[in-house]
């Protein structure tokens, strides 16, 4: 029963939300025959009006919560961490990666062979499919970034342009945390 109750508070919400729109709206707007469709707008369509906002906040290709590790003193290498997320109808797939004061970005997987683990480049890079995600973690697929010349100290965001096959570009900003992945409670659904 709960969900009904919460589609039920949420269709109310847009309908209210829809009306004091309406309300605000100039004289010309506000016409009794303007008044009269707002207020005879199905239930179902003031929902989906409502939700609108919501879905196309999860359109297209996004990285969730990316981050990377501070870099020691002199050191030239790190390696980057995030949820690839592909929320389209087509497959992708991460090609390459770039970032300003980094020489070059490659996609490595890490596996283990005869007992010892060991870090490979993805040629073909990493898949990502309709509707799904792939991972950048620590001791799996993860980006790892080489000559780079800018310090990375905790506290500071490194902006990372992801590439991938079908052309499409997305900035990520890769938060440089000590220890693991900064904790978040947005998205926990995915």
């Amino acid at each position: 029963m709960r969900p009904l109750f919460a589609l039920s508070v949420l269709v109310l919400s847009a309908y209210l939300l829809v009306g004091c729109s309406a309300d605000a709206a100039p004289e010309s707007e506000s016409s009794p025959a303007a008044m009269s469709a707002a207020e005879s707008t199905p239930a179902a369509e003031v929902a989906a009006q409502a939700e609108a906002p919501a879905a196309q906040a999860h359109e297209g290709l996004m990285a969730h919560m990316p981050w990377s590790r501070p870099l020691a003193p002199g050191a030239k290498v790190a390696a980057g961490y995030a949820h690839l997320m592909n929320h389209s109808d087509n497959a992708e797939r991460l090609v390459s990666a770039r970032a300003e004061g980094v020489g070059r970005v490659e996609i490595h997987t890490m596996s283990e062979v005869d007992g010892v683990m060991q870090m490979r480049p993805l040629e073909d890079g990493l898949a990502l499919p309709v509707n799904g995600m792939a991972m950048l973690q620590p001791g799996g697929n993860h980006l790892m970034f080489f000559d780079v010349t800018r310090s990375w100290n905790d506290g500071d965001t490194v902006p990372v342009t992801l590439v991938f096959e079908s052309g499409k570009e997305t900035i990520a900003n890769f938060a440089v945390k000590q220890g693991e992945a900064p904790a978040s409670d947005e998205h926990k659904h995915h």
